[in-house]
């Protein structure tokens, strides 16, 4: 497909988001995108590859800086040529080399090469003359050409821009860089599409490829908080104490470690669904001040109070959790027990899901291993029945976070207030919190012995959170 891959040359006036659009397209955000004018200098290629293959090629262009005296030129020599295809390849040859026309000369010529045009301007900024000039200097190239209406500032003059758009270019849509989903990214490539008949078998080919990327990506993403949780509620730390040893200096020594390490393997997760999403390096703001609910530390009571289950919630998890430990003993002795084993093991969960709901830092315990007469300090699995729903809570808010993160975003990652996006979890249905309960309860309570079995019901349960999370997107993308 290499062979045959469309080029699109990004072009427009300086400052008016090409570097910005150039980086949500292509997922790069090594793009350079910089206040100062006159950031891209020369044209400069970036291709958009899935599994190493390449789907398409975008270039950014440096922006018009003598659009009036090029046309001119143009005009003036136009006798000289049988069409303006070819009095821009004579403005190309006469120009080479030289500083005269720099600008201009390293986006036509990259024009000339066979791309297509992706004209950007700032809809919050009124047309002005000098913009019919760059628009006749493009139409002179006779490359299919298309419109973005770029939303940088407050003011809206989009309605006059798309009065002017319209005579020169086939396509013309609004596209805001910024703010860009995985969606309307998709449109905007169907959009390409149309642009010349020979493009649409290769884009078709593209846009497949996109999808299906960005299909495995929320599926890698199960897989990963599958692992992190299963890490997470599994960890046990323990310790010799040694003969004559203070017990709370190494109850507290083990208690930092253990959840740094609960810690740390929250963060390992939260990069990791970053690369997924080509979001390496992505700046977050960790404090345990910050005001949103997932930039706080995990075990900070801002995030206990607005994530996960409430009380009742759990306690009725928690019953549930019971009631299927209990059901185990009632089946092992043949019926025998007449359900007791169900209810008391149903009772028994609902007062651990009362006693532990609010406890967020687990505690280290004194024990004996009978075997050697050695006294260990322990630590873990977490007991409170709420800490891995909020850790649940926090990975999930963090994937849609990162998932509709635009390339071309600047600053540290952020989420709407708790009151816009609140808890997932919570809003699980019955049968949903049960069935996460129970394997909750499971891995906690038998931390050495987790089996496959288990592994792919919790994956299978969190992919079907993320899948409805994004069932608005897939109806698009049926749509067409």
């Amino acid at each position: 497909m290499s062979e045959r891959a469309p080029i699109f040359a990004v072009v427009g006036k300086v400052n008016k988001g090409k570097s910005s659009i150039l980086a949500t397209l292509s997922e790069n955000a090594s793009v350079e995108v910089s206040p100062l004018p006159g950031t891209t200098r020369t044209a400069r290629a970036f291709p958009v590859c899935v599994s190493g293959r390449l789907l398409f090629t975008l270039v950014d262009t440096p922006g018009f800086q003598q659009s009036r005296k090029v046309l001119k030129w143009l005009r003036d020599h136009e006798k000289a040529a049988p069409s303006h295809p070819d009095v821009v390849r004579l403005f190309l040859q006469e120009f080479r080399g030289t500083e005269q026309f720099r600008d201009e000369w390293e986006l036509l010529d990259a024009i000339m090469r066979g791309a297509g045009i992706l004209y950007v301007v700032d809809g919050s900024r009124p047309f002005r003359s000098p913009y019919q000039a760059e628009m006749e200097c493009l139409r002179w190239t006779g490359q299919p050409r298309m419109a973005l209406i770029n939303a940088i500032g407050d003011q809206d003059h989009r309605p006059r821009w798309r009065v002017e758009l319209d005579q020169y270019f086939s396509i013309v849509r609004d596209f805001d860089a910024h703010e860009v989903s995985f969606i309307e990214r998709v449109r905007l490539l169907r959009g390409m599409r149309e642009l010349r008949e020979d493009w649409r078998p290769p884009l078709d080919e593209a846009l497949s490829h996109l999808v299906e990327e960005w299909r495995r990506r929320r599926k890698a993403t199960a897989r990963a908080l599958t692992s992190m949780l299963i890490e997470a509620l599994t960890l046990t730390l323990e310790e010799s104490v040694p003969e004559g040893g203070v017990s709370a200096t190494l109850g507290e020594r083990l208690s930092g470690l253990f959840h740094a390490r609960l810690r740390a393997r929250e963060q390992g997760a939260r990069e990791e669904i970053e690369a997924l999403y080509a979001h390496e390096g992505l700046t977050r703001e960790e404090s345990s001040l910050a005001p949103l609910i997932w930039e706080t530390d995990l075990f900070a009571e801002s995030s206990w109070a607005l994530l996960g289950l409430n009380t009742k919630q759990l306690i009725l998890a928690g019953a549930a959790a019971g009631a299927i430990t209990g059901g185990t003993i009632d089946a092992f002795v043949g019926g025998a027990s007449f359900m007791t084993g169900t209810i008391i093991g149903g009772v028994g969960g609902a007062i651990s899901g009362f006693r532990y709901a609010n406890q967020r830092l687990a505690s280290p315990q004194s024990v004996w291993r009978s075997l050697r007469g050695e006294r260990l300090m322990r630590i873990g699995p977490h007991k409170s029945p709420n800490f891995p729903w909020v850790l649940l809570d926090r990975a999930v808010l963090h994937w849609l976070a990162v998932r509709d993160w635009a390339h071309a975003r600047q600053g540290a990652l952020t989420l709407p207030d708790a009151a816009d996006r609140p808890s997932v979890v919570a809003g699980l249905s019955d049968d949903e919190q049960r069935r996460f309960s129970k394997l909750f309860h499971q891995l906690t309570h038998n931390p050495k012995r987790v089996s496959d079995k288990q592994r792919e019901a919790l994956e299978a349960l969190i992919r079907a959170v993320l899948d409805r999370l994004s069932a608005s997107e897939e109806r698009a993308l049926s749509a067409g």
